[in-house]
Protein backbone atom coordinates (compact mmCIF):
# COMPACT_ATOMS: atom_id res chain seq x y z
CA UNK A 1 0.00 0.00 0.00
CA UNK A 2 1.23 3.78 -0.65
CA UNK A 3 -0.55 6.54 0.34
CA UNK A 4 -3.98 6.21 -2.01
CA UNK A 5 -6.31 4.29 -0.18
CA UNK A 6 -8.74 2.98 -3.26
CA UNK A 7 -12.17 2.13 -2.73
CA UNK A 8 -14.79 0.51 -5.77
CA UNK A 9 -18.16 1.01 -4.57
CA UNK A 10 -20.98 -0.87 -6.71
CA UNK A 11 -24.42 0.22 -6.21
CA UNK A 12 -27.19 0.56 -9.15
CA UNK A 13 -28.54 3.45 -7.89
CA UNK A 14 -26.59 6.72 -9.50
CA UNK A 15 -29.51 8.67 -7.66
CA UNK A 16 -27.87 7.19 -4.17
CA UNK A 17 -24.51 7.85 -5.21
CA UNK A 18 -26.04 11.79 -6.10
CA UNK A 19 -26.88 11.70 -2.51
CA UNK A 20 -23.22 10.25 -0.55
CA UNK A 21 -20.87 12.66 0.71
CA UNK A 22 -18.01 12.32 -1.08
CA UNK A 23 -16.05 15.04 0.11
CA UNK A 24 -16.63 14.03 3.90
CA UNK A 25 -15.14 10.78 3.24
CA UNK A 26 -12.14 12.71 1.29
CA UNK A 27 -11.60 14.84 4.26
CA UNK A 28 -11.46 11.70 6.66
CA UNK A 29 -8.89 9.71 5.35
CA UNK A 30 -6.77 12.87 4.50
CA UNK A 31 -6.68 13.24 8.62
CA UNK A 32 -5.26 10.10 8.81
CA UNK A 33 -2.64 10.76 6.22
CA UNK A 34 -3.98 9.16 2.66
CA UNK A 35 -5.89 10.54 -0.18
CA UNK A 36 -8.95 8.49 -1.27
CA UNK A 37 -9.78 7.10 -4.86
CA UNK A 38 -13.46 6.33 -4.81
CA UNK A 39 -14.55 4.97 -8.30
CA UNK A 40 -18.25 4.62 -8.12
CA UNK A 41 -19.57 1.78 -10.81
CA UNK A 42 -23.51 1.23 -11.48
CA UNK A 43 -23.52 -1.56 -13.78
CA UNK A 44 -22.15 -5.22 -12.99
CA UNK A 45 -19.89 -4.67 -16.53
CA UNK A 46 -18.36 -1.64 -14.70
CA UNK A 47 -17.74 -4.07 -11.91
CA UNK A 48 -16.42 -7.27 -13.52
CA UNK A 49 -13.83 -4.86 -15.59
CA UNK A 50 -11.77 -4.27 -12.56
CA UNK A 51 -11.55 -7.66 -11.75
CA UNK A 52 -9.48 -9.51 -9.86
CA UNK A 53 -9.99 -6.28 -7.25
CA UNK A 54 -6.64 -6.67 -5.95
CA UNK A 55 -5.62 -2.86 -6.66
CA UNK A 56 -8.56 -1.69 -4.25
CA UNK A 57 -8.09 -1.83 -0.13
CA UNK A 58 -11.96 -1.71 0.19
CA UNK A 59 -14.87 -2.82 -1.90
CA UNK A 60 -18.35 -1.24 -1.26
CA UNK A 61 -21.30 -3.23 -2.64
CA UNK A 62 -25.10 -3.19 -2.44
CA UNK A 63 -26.89 -5.93 -1.89
CA UNK A 64 -30.14 -5.18 -4.50
CA UNK A 65 -29.06 -5.00 -7.66
CA UNK A 66 -32.01 -4.52 -9.40
CA UNK A 67 -32.09 -6.37 -12.35
CA UNK A 68 -28.72 -8.04 -11.92
CA UNK A 69 -28.73 -10.16 -8.86
CA UNK A 70 -27.57 -9.75 -5.41
CA UNK A 71 -24.48 -8.42 -3.71
CA UNK A 72 -23.41 -11.55 -2.59
CA UNK A 73 -23.08 -13.12 -5.64
CA UNK A 74 -20.54 -10.59 -6.98
CA UNK A 75 -18.68 -10.85 -3.41
CA UNK A 76 -18.96 -14.96 -4.24
CA UNK A 77 -17.22 -14.14 -7.38
CA UNK A 78 -14.31 -12.06 -5.83
CA UNK A 79 -13.33 -14.79 -3.44
CA UNK A 80 -13.28 -17.14 -5.87
CA UNK A 81 -10.21 -15.31 -7.26
CA UNK A 82 -8.24 -15.67 -4.13
CA UNK A 83 -8.70 -12.02 -3.50
CA UNK A 84 -9.35 -11.00 -0.35
CA UNK A 85 -10.22 -6.95 -0.08
CA UNK A 86 -12.15 -5.80 2.87
CA UNK A 87 -15.85 -6.25 1.29
CA UNK A 88 -19.13 -4.05 2.92
CA UNK A 89 -22.12 -5.50 2.13
CA UNK A 90 -25.31 -2.93 2.77
CA UNK A 91 -28.54 -2.51 2.53
CA UNK A 92 -31.84 -1.18 3.31
CA UNK A 93 -33.04 -4.11 5.42
CA UNK A 94 -32.05 -5.63 8.39
CA UNK A 95 -28.37 -6.82 8.90
CA UNK A 96 -29.66 -9.63 10.14
CA UNK A 97 -30.23 -10.66 6.79
CA UNK A 98 -27.33 -9.75 4.74
CA UNK A 99 -25.47 -11.75 7.81
CA UNK A 100 -27.90 -14.69 7.03
CA UNK A 101 -26.52 -14.43 2.84
CA UNK A 102 -22.94 -14.16 4.33
CA UNK A 103 -23.38 -17.16 6.37
CA UNK A 104 -25.18 -19.30 3.60
CA UNK A 105 -22.43 -18.18 1.22
CA UNK A 106 -19.20 -18.69 3.41
CA UNK A 107 -17.81 -15.42 2.93
CA UNK A 108 -15.21 -14.33 4.41
CA UNK A 109 -13.82 -10.69 5.33
CA UNK A 110 -16.85 -9.03 5.11
CA UNK A 111 -18.72 -6.67 7.08
CA UNK A 112 -21.95 -5.46 7.39
CA UNK A 113 -24.28 -1.93 7.13
CA UNK A 114 -27.59 -0.24 6.89
CA UNK A 115 -27.80 1.86 3.89
CA UNK A 116 -29.06 5.06 6.45
CA UNK A 117 -25.20 4.28 8.10
CA UNK A 118 -23.21 3.45 5.25
CA UNK A 119 -20.72 6.28 5.25
CA UNK A 120 -19.88 5.86 8.66
CA UNK A 121 -19.16 2.53 8.04
CA UNK A 122 -17.19 3.02 5.10
CA UNK A 123 -15.14 4.79 7.61
CA UNK A 124 -14.55 3.09 10.61
CA UNK A 125 -14.10 0.01 8.03
CA UNK A 126 -11.26 2.09 6.55
CA UNK A 127 -9.69 3.70 9.69
CA UNK A 128 -9.28 -0.06 11.13
CA UNK A 129 -7.80 -1.54 8.09
CA UNK A 130 -5.54 1.66 7.67
CA UNK A 131 -4.23 0.98 11.64
CA UNK A 132 -4.10 -2.61 10.79
CA UNK A 133 -1.08 -2.26 7.91
CA UNK A 134 0.53 0.44 9.56
CA UNK A 135 2.89 -1.12 11.05
CA UNK A 136 6.87 0.01 11.75
CA UNK A 137 7.80 -1.99 8.92
CA UNK A 138 4.66 -1.22 6.53
CA UNK A 139 5.34 2.70 7.47
CA UNK A 140 9.40 2.13 6.20
CA UNK A 141 7.83 0.64 3.83
CA UNK A 142 5.71 3.06 2.21
CA UNK A 143 8.00 6.17 2.98
CA UNK A 144 10.92 4.65 0.85
CA UNK A 145 8.17 4.24 -2.19
CA UNK A 146 6.60 7.63 -1.75
CA UNK A 147 10.29 9.30 -1.54
CA UNK A 148 11.33 7.45 -4.60
CA UNK A 149 8.03 8.56 -6.38
CA UNK A 150 9.07 12.11 -5.20
CA UNK A 151 12.98 11.66 -6.90
CA UNK A 152 11.31 10.73 -9.85
CA UNK A 153 8.89 14.09 -9.76
CA UNK A 154 12.09 16.38 -8.75
CA UNK A 155 14.31 15.10 -11.88
CA UNK A 156 11.05 15.91 -14.14
CA UNK A 157 11.06 19.26 -12.42
CA UNK A 158 14.59 19.77 -13.16
CA UNK A 159 14.91 18.35 -16.59
CA UNK A 160 12.03 20.63 -17.38
CA UNK A 161 13.32 23.78 -15.67
CA UNK A 162 17.10 23.97 -17.12
CA UNK A 163 15.71 24.72 -21.27
CA UNK A 164 14.31 27.86 -19.32
CA UNK A 165 17.44 28.98 -17.27
CA UNK A 166 19.94 31.31 -19.82
CA UNK A 167 22.93 29.04 -21.19
CA UNK A 168 25.28 30.66 -19.04
CA UNK A 169 23.40 30.45 -15.81
CA UNK A 170 22.75 27.02 -17.07
CA UNK A 171 26.59 26.20 -16.83
CA UNK A 172 27.05 28.03 -13.97
CA UNK A 173 24.59 25.71 -12.33
CA UNK A 174 26.62 22.27 -13.48
CA UNK A 175 30.00 24.04 -12.47
CA UNK A 176 28.50 24.61 -8.91
CA UNK A 177 27.16 21.02 -9.09
CA UNK A 178 30.58 19.60 -9.97
CA UNK A 179 32.19 21.34 -6.72
CA UNK A 180 30.68 20.79 -4.63
CA UNK A 181 30.31 16.71 -5.18
CA UNK A 182 33.57 14.94 -4.17
CA UNK A 183 32.41 11.95 -2.77
CA UNK A 184 32.54 9.57 -5.46
CA UNK A 185 34.73 6.97 -5.86
CA UNK A 186 35.76 4.28 -8.36
CA UNK A 187 33.21 4.49 -11.20
CA UNK A 188 31.49 6.99 -9.41
CA UNK A 189 34.55 9.09 -9.87
CA UNK A 190 34.64 8.73 -13.48
CA UNK A 191 31.43 9.47 -14.02
CA UNK A 192 31.84 12.98 -12.35
CA UNK A 193 35.01 13.57 -14.75
CA UNK A 194 32.93 12.80 -17.73
CA UNK A 195 30.12 14.77 -16.38
CA UNK A 196 32.73 18.01 -15.55
CA UNK A 197 34.50 16.80 -19.22
CA UNK A 198 31.07 17.16 -20.83
CA UNK A 199 27.88 18.47 -18.84
CA UNK A 200 24.48 17.63 -19.44
CA UNK A 201 21.01 17.74 -17.51
CA UNK A 202 21.17 13.25 -18.36
CA UNK A 203 24.81 13.27 -16.17
CA UNK A 204 24.17 15.55 -13.49
CA UNK A 205 20.74 13.85 -12.79
CA UNK A 206 22.25 10.33 -12.74
CA UNK A 207 24.61 11.43 -10.13
CA UNK A 208 21.92 12.62 -7.82
CA UNK A 209 20.97 10.72 -4.97
CA UNK A 210 17.49 12.36 -3.20
CA UNK A 211 19.67 15.43 -1.69
CA UNK A 212 21.40 16.44 -4.84
CA UNK A 213 18.36 16.42 -6.62
CA UNK A 214 16.46 19.11 -4.42
CA UNK A 215 20.13 21.17 -4.40
CA UNK A 216 19.50 21.02 -7.89
CA UNK A 217 16.05 21.97 -7.73
CA UNK A 218 16.37 25.11 -5.39
CA UNK A 219 19.29 26.15 -8.04
CA UNK A 220 17.61 26.40 -10.83
CA UNK A 221 14.30 27.44 -8.85
CA UNK A 222 16.01 30.37 -8.31
CA UNK A 223 17.03 31.40 -11.88
CA UNK A 224 12.93 31.06 -12.72
CA UNK A 225 10.98 33.57 -11.17
CA UNK A 226 7.94 31.99 -12.03
CA UNK A 227 8.38 29.59 -10.00
CA UNK A 228 9.26 31.28 -6.75
CA UNK A 229 5.69 31.99 -6.15
CA UNK A 230 4.76 28.33 -5.48
CA UNK A 231 5.56 28.05 -1.52
CA UNK A 232 7.35 25.10 -0.28
CA UNK A 233 9.08 23.96 2.82
CA UNK A 234 12.06 22.73 3.36
CA UNK A 235 11.54 19.44 1.22
CA UNK A 236 15.34 18.25 3.25
CA UNK A 237 14.36 18.33 7.11
CA UNK A 238 10.74 17.75 6.47
CA UNK A 239 10.93 14.82 4.47
CA UNK A 240 14.69 13.28 3.69
CA UNK A 241 15.58 13.87 7.42
CA UNK A 242 12.41 11.15 8.21
CA UNK A 243 13.39 9.21 5.41
CA UNK A 244 17.19 8.94 6.26
CA UNK A 245 16.47 8.03 9.97
CA UNK A 246 13.49 5.24 9.07
CA UNK A 247 15.80 3.55 6.31
CA UNK A 248 19.18 3.21 7.95
CA UNK A 249 18.82 3.97 11.82
CA UNK A 250 18.70 1.70 14.80
CA UNK A 251 15.46 1.43 16.24
CA UNK A 252 15.14 1.23 19.60
CA UNK A 253 12.01 1.57 22.25
CA UNK A 254 11.21 2.83 25.84
CA UNK A 255 7.97 1.01 26.75
CA UNK A 256 5.83 4.27 25.83
CA UNK A 257 4.80 3.38 22.16
CA UNK A 258 7.49 5.91 20.94
CA UNK A 259 10.42 4.25 18.79
CA UNK A 260 13.65 6.00 18.52
CA UNK A 261 15.89 6.11 15.59
CA UNK A 262 19.48 6.82 15.91
CA UNK A 263 21.64 8.04 12.92
CA UNK A 264 24.60 9.48 12.34
CA UNK A 265 24.27 10.94 16.17
CA UNK A 266 20.65 12.20 15.94
CA UNK A 267 17.15 10.44 17.08
CA UNK A 268 13.99 10.72 15.51
CA UNK A 269 11.40 9.53 17.40
CA UNK A 270 8.53 8.32 15.69
CA UNK A 271 5.43 7.34 16.65
CA UNK A 272 1.51 7.16 15.14
CA UNK A 273 0.91 10.92 15.35
CA UNK A 274 4.25 11.47 14.00
CA UNK A 275 3.85 8.92 11.19
CA UNK A 276 0.43 11.09 10.40
CA UNK A 277 1.80 13.69 9.46
CA UNK A 278 4.87 12.50 7.56
CA UNK A 279 2.05 11.00 5.49
CA UNK A 280 0.27 14.55 5.18
CA UNK A 281 3.68 16.05 4.22
CA UNK A 282 4.57 13.34 1.81
CA UNK A 283 0.95 14.16 -0.24
CA UNK A 284 1.91 17.78 0.22
CA UNK A 285 4.61 18.05 -1.55
CA UNK A 286 3.77 15.66 -4.06
CA UNK A 287 0.84 18.34 -4.71
CA UNK A 288 3.81 20.87 -4.95
CA UNK A 289 5.74 19.28 -7.41
CA UNK A 290 2.87 18.83 -9.77
CA UNK A 291 2.10 22.07 -9.03
CA UNK A 292 5.86 23.09 -10.25
CA UNK A 293 5.47 20.60 -13.30
CA UNK A 294 2.39 22.84 -14.68
CA UNK A 295 3.83 25.95 -14.03
CA UNK A 296 6.75 24.70 -15.85
CA UNK A 297 4.73 23.75 -18.83
CA UNK A 298 3.09 27.43 -19.13
CA UNK A 299 6.65 28.90 -19.67
CA UNK A 300 7.94 29.47 -23.36
CA UNK A 301 11.35 28.18 -23.83
CA UNK A 302 13.67 31.31 -24.13
CA UNK A 303 15.35 31.49 -27.86
CA UNK A 304 18.73 30.30 -27.28
CA UNK A 305 22.04 32.12 -29.07
CA UNK A 306 23.29 28.36 -29.93
CA UNK A 307 22.55 25.18 -30.10
CA UNK A 308 26.04 23.51 -28.36
CA UNK A 309 26.11 20.50 -27.25
CA UNK A 310 25.60 21.62 -23.48
CA UNK A 311 22.18 22.38 -24.02
CA UNK A 312 20.57 20.28 -21.60
CA UNK A 313 17.25 19.87 -23.70
CA UNK A 314 18.81 17.78 -26.29
CA UNK A 315 20.88 15.70 -23.92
Amino acid sequence: MKLTYRVLWFDDNELFFDSLDIDLLQKRVSDWGFLLDCKLVTSAEEFTKEAPYSQYDLLVVDYRLEGIGEGQDFIREVRDQQVFTEIIFYSSNATDELWNKIREKKLEGVFVANRRNIEDRVISVGHQSLRKVLDLDNMRGIVMAEVGDLDQSLMRVIRSAFPHIETGKRLELFDRFHSKTTEFQNAGARKLESFRENPSIDGLLELCDSSKLWQNFNRAKKQIGALQIIAIGNYEDEILTPRNHLAHGVASTDGSGDVRFSHRNNDYIFNEAVGTELRKKIIEYKGAFRAIETALQALEVPASPNTSSDEPASA
